[in-house]
């Protein structure tokens, strides 16, 4: 259908952007796009000055956590073509999650049509190189003023933007968690609700301690298989030239956009690649052995990172990966695709 999206211009011109010091998630559009979803109907989409929400102190999602999110990014090539990367993958994810937590979906052209207009507002924030992006925030959340446990019947779907720079300037070390955990068997693991990252930010301070930056996840039954980092999905590369990455099949880890690409990339370029169960175990004797050779991580936010060590039970394993690396290779493709000298998958790219 066709939707009317109101708008109200801001107040104030547009900052001056330093684009070679863009902090991560700190600077935000100088609109918001929002979607009311009431009387079993989608309606009143506008745009409006990024400001606060009012809410009622019985807002439903504040206190019985139906709230989600989505990350994505869009970008701008050197012949000025501007786009949104995978955007109806991101679309697809989204109604996933609002599935799970009994939300109604959201309408695929109400999504395109909010967020480009939000984008063709905003389009001050494009960068100049594909070092830099918009991070694009759609969030989604109950908003009936009601104390009960039942499904929402009202809500508010949002999208804001940030113009960004990378979210890890440097390869990081992880810390493997085992007391706690992330995600169990017919949980939420695989869906990208607020709450998973609520329970998960309790590792940060033992990562902090043991000098890493994320946390490496594993299985809630056994602790003994890994699932994901606390930002982004994990690959190993062997000494033999395979590369694994956690299987999808338990529902306890996210679907990645990226882990996808770069899957996408990997087979393309010839790498053979498997997603099957990985014990701590095999990596840490891999790791000790010499037969595990690398450890990286994919995510919107974090691209490909790699990963120099785990901390596993009080003991510090080193990764001294042989250049170039398979993580290089996976990151240089993945920005060879966005700067369109390479085509994998054409819808991949939504122009704007």
């Amino acid at each position: 259908m066709s939707w009317l999206i109101s708008y109200e211009a801001p107040a104030t011109p547009p900052p001056a952007l330093d684009w070679e010091r863009l902090p991560f998630g700190r600077i935000f559009s100088q609109h918001i796009a929002l979607a009311y979803f009431q009387n079993g109907k989608w309606d009143e989409a506008r745009l409006q000055p990024f400001q606060d929400f009012r809410l009622h102190p019985a807002t439903h999602a504040l206190h019985y956590g139906q709230a989600l999110f989505e990350g994505m990014k869009a970008y701008q090539r050197p012949d000025g073509t501007r786009f949104v990367f995978r955007l109806e993958d991101h679309a697809r994810r989204l109604n996933l999650s609002a599935a799970r937590l009994s939300m109604p979906p959201i309408p695929l052209d109400l999504f395109e049509t909010l967020l480009r207009e939000l984008l063709l507002k905003e389009s001050y924030l494009f960068p100049p190189t594909l070092k830099q992006a918009i991070y694009i925030r759609p969030f989604y959340f109950a908003t009936d003023p009601y104390v009960g446990v039942r499904t929402s019947e009202s809500y508010l779907f949002a999208i804001f933007l940030s113009p960004v720079g990378p979210y890890y300037t440097q390869p990081v070390a992880a810390y493997v968690e085992t007391e706690y955990s992330r995600a169990a068997p017919g949980g939420t693991g695989n869906v990208k609700m607020a709450g998973n990252y609520a329970t998960a930010l309790i590792s940060n301070a033992r990562a902090q301690a043991a000098d890493c930056q994320v946390t490496l996840w594993l299985d809630a039954c056994e602790k003994r298989w890994v699932e994901e980092f606390s930002t982004m999905n994990v690959f190993f590369v062997w000494k033999d030239g395979r590369v694994t990455t956690p299987s999808l099949e338990r529902g306890t880890i996210l679907a990645g956009v990226t882990r996808d690409t770069i899957l996408a990339l990997l087979q393309a370029a010839g790498h053979p690649t498997e997603a099957r169960d990985i014990s701590i175990q095999e990596v840490i004797e891999g790791i000790t052995s010499g037969t595990l050779v690398e450890v990286f991580g994919t995510g919107t936010a974090a691209t490909v990172i790699p990963i120099t060590a785990l901390h596993y039970q009080g003991k510090r394993y080193e990764l001294s990966a042989a250049q170039p690396t398979i993580a290089e290779k996976a990151r240089a493709a993945y920005y060879s695709l966005l700067a369109g000298e390479t085509t994998l998958q054409p819808d991949w790219i939504w122009k704007i």
